[in-house]
């Protein structure tokens, strides 16, 4: 028998006792990597919301005219709290009475809505970041041009409205080395909370949705969606729904 094979023989002997006695310690060029599982804390203590409401914020009504001398404006003030949330705004004009010597001129926060010469009922929807917390609307009538024996003349009613959307999402990171990335066998999300409304609470994990559903969570997710370096895991929930989250962990089995 060659020399080397005997001493062959003793090291793997002794590779197979230290795997015993150290308790599954697994050995790879430069480190050194135990089994068993890594918890990582992702927060506590946290709201996922998603809210959607529509409101009548602004009434005005009433008769604007103008001609080449002098004018009657209409305006409104209004607050709008939630203004950030708002999504879709949109003012229903009905014209009672109008000459139609000129146009009808809406402008919100002294930035302009609408012009023209509106027939009855009529629906205009603007961009909402024009909104502010406090709001002027201004309604007034275009002058009568050449027409100098009258004036413009509009009778309207208009109504505003507002729809919220209000979305809490809630973002997390996480760093994993390259050797824990290829060692996982499987993951798991541990989410305790309450919720409130009819909707799932939605994980995902670096873009990729991996679970959808009612808390309390206790659900694996395959290692696949998980790379060396940072991770980043994403909670939302659907329509008119809020979850109080107490805490949010992801656990890592080797």
């Amino acid at each position: 028998m060659p020399d080397f094979i005997p001493i062959l023989t003793a090291a793997i002997l002794s590779l197979i006792i230290l795997i015993i006695v150290f308790g599954g310690w697994i050995f790879y060029p430069g480190h050194v990597f135990k089994e068993g599982s890594r918890t990582i804390l992702l927060g506590e203590n946290f709201e996922v919301i998603y809210t959607i409401g529509e409101e009548v914020v602004a009434n005005l009504e009433g008769r604007t005219s103008r001609d080449f001398f002098s004018g009657e404006d209409k305006r409104v003030e209004f607050n709008v709290d939630k203004y950030t949330d708002v999504s879709e705004a949109t003012i229903r004009l009905k014209t009672l009475d109008s000459n139609y010597y000129g146009n009808l001129i809406i402008a919100l926060n002294g930035e302009e809505v609408y012009r023209g010469a509106p027939l009855g009922d009529k629906m205009i929807t603007f961009d909402p970041a024009i909104l502010e917390r406090g709001n002027f609307l201004d309604v007034k009538a275009e002058n009568s041009g050449w027409r100098l024996w009258a004036p413009t003349v509009y009778d309207f009613s208009l109504d505003m409205d507002v729809i919220y959307e209000g979305k809490k999402t809630q973002t997390f990171e996480f760093e994993l080395s390259n050797e824990e990335v290829i060692n996982a066998e499987y993951a798991r999300f541990l989410i305790f909370g309450k919720r409130e409304g009819t909707g799932h609470l939605i994980v995902s994990v670096n873009g990729e949705e991996v679970f959808s559903g009612y808390t309390t969570v206790q659900n694996n997710f395959a290692v696949d969606e998980l790379k060396a370096g940072i991770n980043k895991v994403e909670l939302f929930t659907e329509p008119n729904t809020k979850y109080d989250i107490t805490s949010a962990k992801v656990i890592l089995f080797f």
